[in-house]
Order: structure tokens, then sequence, then C-alpha cells
């Protein structure tokens, strides 16, 4: 039967009308069949025609139950399931009337009928008031059935009453119909609320399902509890717990209001004073005083306090703020432990899945990082053997040179061509024992380094090519700075890599400055030099891997992404640090620490 629970536009109201156009009519049918075999055989009643009547007058109604059902039926989105519920509840009542007034007016037993249409208007009209204004129709139309058969317009059932008798049944029928309309009110508010809560259980879990993030999850919980609890402001508080630590150490609350966006209003200690004791289970209490403050309410207000527990314990607690004064009943209180239950599982899935998203990065990271190392060690296997490779023709060409030089005489012209074909095969040697150095990584021979004086060297071989490519050097040395304990020739490689790397960031031009200094940090002593370029600038996303083997962004022909990363090697196998600072368009600073000797505990 349609109107169990508030009608909605579904398809489904309207054929569950069709059904009960059936059923009506079936109804009428042995109705009219009844009176007509009752007369015929007893010869009761004596005049069937005004029982006739009132049966075509339940047909007629159900004939346009029939057709605006159908009509509705074909229009989904037809609004005539409220036009079938008013209408046909008062055709029904004033109907009923009728056949009261063919069956003996107060005393027929039809007036007991109409407390059952009566319940069914309490589940199918939404309104209270319009309950009630069905009631009373209900009752003014059965007064004015009574009070026609008192007058002789109807059919007396037995002896006639007295006025006062009927006024006095009229009276109890009018009671009768208010307790039937409250009872009917109350039965149909208890199945819609737990419709609801039902509804809202269901929902909740597919809502947490489809979000991501735990500002989306504790929106939506939070919204959902306000809702279960009639309430119009919430609070949440997480635990936090630092690495190492077997519990919460730090706590970190949100507000919500109705209608409203979810804000911080809490962060420090997991002790923080204000907070209530959930660990007994959800419970009414007075809102505490320091979150009244923070929520703007009164202190003292009443609340409902819930604990979120999840699989691996307790993690935070809701507190719901109502009205002054208000209760909250067992089922609310029930339906609130299963939605604060379904946010803390939620919450606990999504730390689940961040902490996975970061170990799948971590993990995806370490690959590729072991990729680049295989890579490197092929390629510094593959430096090896060409190098030794060149290795042994050098060394036949610089000997022969040698020899050719000492035997020609020193005025002799092909003498300097001699010296520049020894030289340049000496210069060849060099790169070839360098790159066998890399492959081989050898440990850096440490001794007292001013950085100064190497430092200068390197820019002044690239002063040149500074000078072409417009670039403008800058030089700030600072003043007595302490030795470093380092390896001069791969300091000066790190430093080659640094400037170079600041000249090809510029190739329209602009100013590098390269400046050093002594800085104290954290109660160490370091030696920092700072190269910075006026370029283009690092990308956020490339800035953490500038240090990545064969990361670049330079064009193909420029490198191979290797300085920084051999750089960074020999910094870090110095005890040092190479950090970077980067803004889009704003150009690069590098700056490499290394401890004095001093900090090492050596003397310089």
């Amino acid at each position: 039967m349609p109107g169990l629970f508030r009608s909605s536009l579904a398809p489904e109201f309207f054929r569950d009308s069709l059904v009960m156009a059936r059923i009506r009519w079936i109804l009428v049918v042995v109705a009219g069949a009844l009176v007509a075999l009752l007369n015929i055989t007893i010869g009761v009643p004596a005049n069937p025609r005004p029982f006739f009547a009132v049966l075509g007058g339940f047909a007629l109604e159900n004939t346009l139950l029939t057709l605006v059902s159908r009509r509705g039926l074909a229009q989904a989105a037809s609004r005539l399931d409220r036009l079938i519920l008013e209408w046909q509840a008062l055709g029904d009542q004033f109907l009923l009337g009728a056949l009261i007034l063919v069956t003996g007016g107060i005393q027929s037993p039809v007036v007991f009928v109409t407390f059952a249409a009566l319940v069914a208007t309490t589940m199918t009209v939404p309104h209270l008031a319009r309950v009630y204004a069905h009631g009373g129709f209900a009752v003014a139309v059965v007064s004015l059935a009574a009070w026609l058969v008192q007058r002789g317009w109807g059919i007396p059932r037995g002896p006639a009453l007295g006025d006062l008798e009927v006024l006095e049944r009229l009276v109890i029928y009018a009671l009768a119909v208010v307790m039937v309309l409250q009872a009917g009110t109350v039965l149909y508010r208890t199945a819609r609320e737990r419709q609801r809560r039902a509804l809202l259980l269901l929902t909740s879990g597919q809502t947490f399902s489809s979000h991501a993030t735990r500002e989306e999850i504790l929106t939506t919980g939070l919204e959902n509890l306000m809702q279960a609890s009639r309430t119009g402001a919430a609070v949440v508080w997480l635990g936090r717990r630092d690495p190492g630590q077997p519990a919460s150490t730090r706590v970190q609350g949100f507000s919500l209001r109705e209608g409203g966006m979810l804000r911080q209003l809490i962060e420090g200690a997991a002790d923080t004073p204000g907070l209530p004791d959930l660990s007994a289970g959800a419970t009414s209490i007075e809102l505490p005083p320091s979150l009244a403050r923070r929520l703007e309410v009164a202190a003292g207000t009443n609340a409902l306090g819930l604990p979120l527990v999840g699989p691996e314990g307790a993690i935070g607690g809701v507190v719901l703020v109502g009205e002054d004064r208000q209760l909250f009943f067992t089922g609310e209180i029930a339906t609130c432990e299963t939605l604060a239950s379904q946010l803390a599982i939620a919450l606990a899935n999504a730390q689940l899945q961040a902490d996975l998203q970061q170990r799948l990065v971590e993990l995806q990271r370490t690959q590729a990082q072991l990729v680049q190392s295989a890579k490197l060690a092929a390629l510094g296997e593959l430096v090896a053997n060409i190098a030794h490779e060149f290795n042994n023709p050098l060394t036949s060409i610089v000997g022969y040179a040698s020899e050719l030089r000492l035997s020609l005489p020193d005025g002799d012209p092909r003498r300097d061509e001699v010296m520049i074909i020894e030289g340049e095969a000496l210069r060849a040697r060099k790169i070839v024992r360098d790159l066998l150095d890399f492959s081989r990584q050898r440990a850096p021979a440490l001794e007292a380094v001013y950085v100064n004086p190497l430092l200068s060297r390197v820019v002044s071989i690239l002063r040149h090519q500074a000078r072409i490519a417009n670039v403008e050097l800058e030089e700030e040395y600072g003043v007595d700075l302490p030795t470093v304990h380092a390896d001069a020739d791969q300091l000066r490689q790190v430093f080659l890599n640094l400037v170079t790397n600041g000249l090809d960031a510029m190739p329209n031009g602009g100013r590098l400055r390269i400046a050093t200094d002594l800085v104290e940090e954290e109660g160490a002593s370091w030696v920092e030099i700072a190269v910075r370029d006026t370029g283009g600038g690092i990308a956020p996303d490339n800035l953490s891997r500038v240090f990545e083997p064969f990361f670049t962004t330079k064009p193909e022909a420029k490198g191979m992404g290797l300085g920084l990363s051999v750089s960074q090697g020999i910094i870090q196998s110095h005890k040092g640090q190479i950090l970077v600072e980067s803004e889009l368009g704003g150009g690069s600073t590098f700056r490499v620490r290394l401890p004095t000797m001093a900090a090492l505990g050596r003397n310089p």
C-alpha cells in the first residue's frame, strides 16, 4: 500500500497506486454483491439503493484514482502523487460518512472504519497541520451523518437515541480521532526516523569510500553525525604519534558548524586541557568551558561525546554540540556510535592509503637509483676499459715525442712542433688518468687546503668562457678563512662543475657571483662557497632531482647529468654539505659547506 512513508515522484508510487485501485475495485464489487445477496435472501437492507449509491461513489473515486495513477506513471516528473494522497483521503472520509448515514448514524459500525482511514492519512499526508485538518473533516462528516440520522434523513439502526447521548458519542468519537492521529503520527515518525538512520548508515559508508583526503572524510563524517544527532556543531580531535613513540604525543582538532567549512581548532600536546575523557564510550556530557569558548557557545551546553576507535585502538574523539538541555535518545546514540566507528575506520584506511602511496614513491625512487647506479657502474667500467686502451698508445707517443725532442738541436724549427705534440699527448694522458680515477672512485688525498686560492684559480680558467658568454663575474672572498681538510684536486673538480653550470644557466648573459665565508651553525664552523647565477632557475619538480646521476635539463650536447652527482659524492666524502636554492625565473644558488680543520679536531 502506498503511503507507508511520504510519497516520492518515483514510478513505483504510481504502480502501487494502480495495484491499490485494482484491490478497491474488488472490494466494491464484493460489497455490492454482498448487499444484493442479503437483500434478496433475507430482505436486509430493505432499501439497498442508498448502499448502491455510496458504492457508486467509491467506484467513481476509484476510476479517478486509476486515471490519475496512469497519467502519473506516464509522466515520471509529475506531482500527481500529492493530489492522489490528499484527495483520496478526503474522498474516503466523505464516502464513509455517506455510508454511516445509511447504516445507522453514530450507532453504525462503519464509524470504526474511519479510524483505519485516519491512520493511513497520518502516514501519507506530509504535514502535521493537514493531518489534523483531515481528522477535523472526518469528525465533521460523522457528526453531520449522525445529525441527519437523528433528524430522520438517514436510515436508523435501532431505537432512536437522545440528543445528549448522540452528542456524548460524538465527543467520544472526536477524542478517539485525536488519539488515533497522535498514535499514527508517532508511529509514522518512528518509522521515518528509523528509515532515515538506516539510509544515513548506508550512504555514509559509500561516501567514505569515495573520499581520499582526511579533510573530506572528516567533513562528511561530522555532517552525518550532526544529522543523526540533531546537532548543529561538532568538534573532532585526532592523536598523532611521533616516530619512535608508543602512544600519541600530539593532538590536532577541527570544528564544523552546520552549513560551514571544516576549520582547525586545536593543535598541541596530547594532554591538552579541555578534551573530555571518552574512554568509557559514548556518553552525554556538558561542554567543557575551553571547547565552549572556541565554539562561541555557552559552557555546560549538553553534548554527546563519542570515542573514535580504529583497528589499532583509540585515535581520537568527537563531541556533538546540541541545543541547551537537549536530550540524546538511545536510538540516536547507537546510530552515532556506528557512524563514529565508520569514521574512525575511514580515517585509518586513508592513513594506510597515504602511507602506501609514500612507500610506493620511495620504492620507485630507490628502484630508479638502483637503475642509475647500475648505469653508472657500467659506464665506469666502460670508461676504465677505454682509458686503459688509450693509455698505452699515449704512453708510446709521449715517449717517442720526448726522444725526438731531445734528438733535435736547439735551433731546429721542428723542435717547437715536437714539443706541441709532446704537450698535447701529456694533456691527453692526464684526461685518461682522470677518467681512470673517476671509474676507480679513489679515496681523497686529504691535506690542509685554503679554499680561496683554489677557487680563484678555477675562476681564472673560466674567465675567458664567461666573457664570451657575456656573463659578469663577481668575486667576494672571505678574509682569514681557516683551512679545510680536503683533496685539492677533487675540490677543484667540484668548483669547476658549479661555475660551469652557472655559466651554462645564462645563455643570454647575466651575472655570476662567487663568494666564500665562514658560517657558524649549530655550534659547528663551516667554510661556505656560494655560487649564484641569474639564470632561469630550476623548476620545483626538478629541484629534488638535481643530484641524481644522469639527470640534466641541459641539451644533450651540453652534458650527461653527472657533474652534480659526482660533486655531491666528493663533498659528502669530505663530511660536507652541498645545498641548492632556486626560484623559477630568479636564478639558483649552490652552497658547498666544508668543515674546518678545527671543527674536525685537526691542527691546521
